[in-house]
């Protein structure tokens, strides 16, 4: 499942962005991401603005795609659910 949570307002955003939000996967299993970038892809972003940060794979978005992610099938959820939910667990 696709998820995005809330615009939040930060003092340094990437490219310049003063806010922004976050679209993320909960599956991370193999080949889990791909409906991500697909979505991705159809809202207008760049595959290479994917961060595959080592816990919380993630594309960052600016206010006018958080619609059209939405439209598309995301499912808003506030942060701390996004990153409980689309988190990679380390293995101990």
């Amino acid at each position: 499942m696709i998820l995005i949570d809330d615009i939040r307002r930060y003092s340094n955003g990437p490219r310049g962005w003063l806010y922004w939000c976050h679209m993320a996967s909960d599956d991370l299993t193999e080949g889990g991401l791909e409906p991500l970038h697909v979505m991705a892809l159809s809202i207008g972003l760049r595959r290479e603005w994917f961060q595959n940060h080592p816990r919380h794979p993630h594309y960052d978005l600016p206010p006018e795609k958080r619609e059209l992610a939405i439209a598309a099938g995301a499912i808003p959820v506030s942060s701390r659910e996004l990153v409980r939910r689309c988190s990679r667990r380390t293995v101990e």
